[in-house]
C-alpha cells in the first residue's frame, strides 16, 4: 500500500498499521496510523494518520526525558489492548512543538499505549495528579551540529 504523508509518499505493508481502538483525543475519527521515524532523530517519531496526510503528531518515549515516568492506567483499560504486563507495551507521549526549543512540551497526562504484537493502541488519561498536559521538556542544542543533545 502507498501512504501519502507530510514527509513523503511511502510504501508500507498492512502489518505496520497501528489501529487505535478509540482514536486519539480530538482526532477520534482517524483510527489507523503509521509510526514513522523523524529524520535525524532517534527520539522523536511521528504518528501519521493513514487516511489524512495532513495529520501527523510528533511523539516521543517519555522515559527519555522523564526516567521516573510511570502513568497509572487501570488494568481494565490495558486489557482492551490485550496488554497483561507493562513489558508488553510501548508508551509514547505527544509533543507540542513551538518555534523556540525551550517551549517544547510533552503531554504526560494522556499517554498513547501501543501493543506492538497486536498493532493495537489507545490514548489514556493517567490517574497521576502530578502529570501535566503541557510538561516542559529540556532540550539543549549541541553547538557543533545544531541538533539538540536530547534528540
Amino acid at each position: 500500500m502507498t501512504v501519502d504523508t507530510n514527509f513523503e509518499d511511502l510504501k508500507t505493508d498492512e502489518e505496520k498499521v497501528i489501529t487505535f481502538i478509540n482514536g486519539i483525543m480530538g482526532l477520534e475519527q482517524y483510527k489507523k496510523y503509521l509510526l514513522l521515524n523523524h529524520p535525524g532523530s532517534d527520539t522523536v517519531k511521528w504518528l501519521q494518520a493513514l487516511n489524512e496526510p495532513g495529520i501527523a503528531l510528533p511523539v516521543a518515549d517519555p522515559l527519555h526525558f522523564y526516567p521516573d515516568y510511570a502513568p497509572k492506567i487501570s488494568r481494565e483499560e490495558l486489557l482492551k489492548l490485550d496488554i497483561t504486563s507493562p513489558q508488553e507495551a510501548i508508551v509514547l507521549c505527544v509533543l507540542t512543538i513551538s518555534k523556540e526549543a525551550k517551549n517544547i512540551t510533552m503531554n504526560l497526562k494522556a499517554p498513547i499505549v501501543i501493543n506492538p504484537a497486536q498493532r493495537l493502541a489507545d490514548q489514556f488519561i493517567a490517574e497521576n495528579p502530578e502529570y501535566d498536559i503541557r510538561q516542559p521538556i529540556n532540550i539543549t542544542k549541541n553547538s557543533d551540529d545544531g541538533r539538540c543533545k536530547s534528540c
